[in-house]
């Protein structure tokens, strides 16, 4: 199990915060779907922006893996 970080300092979401986000989305064709679905629930990446990357990046590993979080 991967371990729980903080990626979006301004909004507080941690690692774990995104995978439940992703988990709940009902269906999405790619990583800036899942990235704007993550943003809605979460909204992370809607203070400075600074974590944009590491949010996507944070998606992404998590549907590569197919990995429950």
């Amino acid at each position: 199990m991967k371990e729980n970080y903080m990626v979006c300092n301004c909004k507080q979401v941690s690692y774990y915060a995104i995978a439940d986000a992703l988990n709940n989305l009902k269906n999405f064709n790619d990583v800036l779907q899942a990235f704007e679905g993550v943003k809605d629930v979460t909204h992370c990446s809607t203070g400075c922006g600074g974590c944009h990357d590491k949010v996507l990046d944070v998606i992404s590993e998590i549907l590569m893996s197919h990995e429950k979080v």
